[in-house]
């Protein structure tokens, strides 16, 4: 097989390995994995390999011993906090590892960096590296290790690269955000991560050869009943055995509007299943008190983020790193089995099967550890436990990120009720609609009017008031986000929950870094630069400073009695669902039409645009936005209006 061309092979090895007995058989399945993943198993299951994001290394782990062997530097050093901003940004964020088909060389993915690492595990150094595009995220070996895909998320590509010059042989437009990759079908399967797709890319041309687009699940009376648009597709694997493909996602329920629209009618854990290249069904959990129905998972769990097969293609295993567990799915019946819950740690976001189906082992972010559950098939039916008598493996000598800072990350992240009162029911976390600490593309039916999601990436510091119009000035004020819309209990006059509010603004503030723009032209973005900062145009008339807004001028200490500086610009929602006036958090009027004027650093990555995500693209909203230009539209040509995407887009 070795002689086969590397995309004939890869065909082969994915139908092999849905035919044969999965890890116990010793066949292509245990030596190849066809699924792109944060973790990476040896073939005799005895080492363990992860990508650690917030500590710009990889670690090698003894499975068996349970120990940390090696970490491996990706950067000249780990992230420490800058002096100045107080900002905590790694430079590399490494997210996928992939190993060799010799296990010599572990391929690393490096978010922030734009870069695919080859690291020499003999001696642990970096033995090559190559650009690959604005923000990858997942890599994936070909079966003779002979080439590797990627997907870089910004540039909304699909990456080919030679193993062995270490240098790209191909790229594919394959649109939206492209996050995680599989092999199926003798294609490689690749999902957007918000625009609910999954497309089909052929290996050996770099052709797009189809799209399954997963369809919103409509209402069904009762809003506690699973429905919404598909969003955060994280992941996906093909079910041995069969012409499936399973996609770990969310729906989001925006048709509900407040104040019906609360923790159980929001958003909804689930998983799609993409038959022979096109939508079949959608298993999900429904509220636990709806007589007559019941749903497929009879476990509410939230923050779907990873999956694993057994071999034989009869169970998958989903990792939740919201609730914090794994559930257990009977993938020939289409319904949950049973729940891990508690995982000995916090913020699951991968999980690798061990050769012999024996063990499974789950990579916990904000914990910086690997906890292992011990599978058993005896009686007929998979059943998983957490080992007791083995503790979580550490991937880390030493956190570098500041313990205020996890705390904020594992608040941000955490819908597990069982500790904090953030939400009810394991249901809710902010990450559930701020989706990588960024926005989550929908449009939510709010008492204000109509309102796309913002993102918190980059932080709010500077930015001057938040919300769409100017209802709140601090991150703590989410305090009523918290106790509205995600169910939860927060009370900001109790100091042991006022303390955690502040580690939740910490971690906004200054560990969500702002996303790496998507390659651009320098030439445009120069000519864009020009309009956008001239007279003739405007836009820096209030998109000014650092985060080009214009909000809390006049008012430094963003008083939320004013004075408020709002702009009408032309996008007011007067029907349908419309927006209207209200008050503040402080009970300070706020009229119907005139906005905040909103930061456009990062703005490439959150889509679509204007308070009521009424523009799909940058260059509709810049359309409008001349259009509306107060008594004189601005006029520029075709090219102009493009250079001045371009300008924003490098932002």
């Amino acid at each position: 097989m070795k002689d086969l061309p590397f995309w004939i092979a890869s065909i082969v090895a994915t139908s092999l390995a849905a035919g044969c007995g999965g890890g116990t058989s010793g066949g292509i399945s245990a030596s190849y994995v066809a699924h792109a993943s944060g973790m990476a198993i040896s073939r005799d299951g005895s080492t363990l390999f992860v990508a650690n994001p917030d500590a710009d290394s990889v670690s090698v782990l003894n499975a068996a011993q349970g120990t940390l062997v090696r970490e491996i530097l990706l950067a000249a050093g780990h992230p420490a906090v800058d002096p100045v901003s107080g900002a905590y940004t790694p430079a590399v964020r490494p997210r996928d590892v992939a190993l060799s088909p010799d296990e010599a060389t572990l391929y690393v993915v490096g978010q922030r960096s734009g870069l695919l690492y080859a690291v020499d595990l003999a001696s642990g150094a970096i033995a090559g590296s190559v650009a690959v595009g604005s923000e990858p995220i997942a890599v994936l070996p070909s079966l003779d290790g002979s080439e590797l895909f990627l997907t870089a998320s910004q540039d909304a590509n699909v990456v080919r690269v030679s193993a062995r010059g270490l240098n790209v042989t191909g790229t594919v437009a394959v649109g939206g955000e492209p996050w995680a990759l599989a092999f199926a079908g003798g294609a490689l399967q690749v999902t957007d991560f918000l625009r609910a797709a999954v497309t089909r890319v052929d290996p050996g041309t770099l052709a797009v050869t189809g799209t399954a687009t997963l369809p919103d699940a409509p209402p069904r009376g009762d809003p506690r009943l699973a429905h919404g648009q598909p969003r955060g597709l994280y992941d996906l694997a093909a079910r041995p055995g069969t012409d499936d493909v399973w996609v770990a996602h969310a729906l989001l329920g925006t048709d509900t509007a407040q104040p019906a629209l609360n923790f159980e009618s929001t958003a909804f854990a689930a998983l799609s299943i993409v038959h022979a290249g096109a939508f079949q069904q959608v298993l999900s959990v429904h509220a636990q008190d709806v007589s007559g129905v019941n749903g497929a998972f009879g476990d509410v769990v939230s923050g779907p983020h990873a999956l694993a097969f057994t071999g034989d293609g009869d169970y998958a295993l989903m990792v939740d790193a919201n609730s914090e567990d794994l559930m257990l799915v009977d993938a020939r019946a289409g319904a949950e089995v049973s729940l891990v819950r508690p995982l000995p740690g916090h913020q699951p976001e991968a999980v690798a099967l061990a050769p012999d189906e024996t063990r499974a082992y789950v990579y916990e972010r904000n914990t910086n550890d690997v906890a292992i559950l011990d599978l058993d098939r005896s009686t007929g039916t998979l059943v998983a436990t957490v080992d007791a008598g083995t503790p979580a493996i550490p991937t880390l000598a030493a956190d570098p990120m500041p313990p205020a800072l996890r705390l904020g990350q594992h608040l941000f992240y955490s819908a597990n009720s069982d500790e904090y009162p953030l939400t009810t029911n394991h249901w809710i976390a902010c990450a559930t609609c701020h989706m990588e600490g960024r926005s989550d593309a929908v449009t939510w039916k709010f008492a204000q009017g109509p309102r796309d999601t913002p993102s918190n990436a980059g932080g709010t510091l500077g930015t001057g008031f938040l919300f769409r119009t100017a209802d709140r000035n601090q991150v703590q004020d989410y305090w009523r986000t918290i106790k509205t819309e995600q169910g939860g209990n927060f009370d900001p006059t109790d100091p042991a929950q006022a303390s955690l509010l502040d580690a939740l603004a910490g971690y906004v503030n200054l560990a969500i870094p702002l996303p790496v723009p998507p390659t651009t032209d320098p030439a445009l973005v120069a000519r864009g630069q020009a309009l956008f900062n001239g007279a003739d145009v405007g836009c820096a008339g209030c998109h000014a400073g650092p985060r080009f807004t214009d909000s809390g001028a006049g008012n430094p200490t963003l008083d939320l009695a004013g004075p408020v500086l709002l702009h009408d610009v032309g996008t007011c929602v007067t029907v349908g669902y419309p927006d209207v006036a209200h008050t503040d958090i402080d009970g300070d009027p706020r009229a119907a039409c005139a906005f905040d004027t909103p930061s456009l650093n990062g703005v490439a990555s959150s889509p679509p645009y204007m308070h009521d995500g009424s523009s799909p693209t940058l260059a509709d909203a810049v359309a409008r936005m001349l259009a509306s230009a107060g008594a004189a539209p601005v006029t520029l040509s075709p090219d102009d209006q493009a250079a001045l995407v371009e300008y924003l887009r490098s932002l």
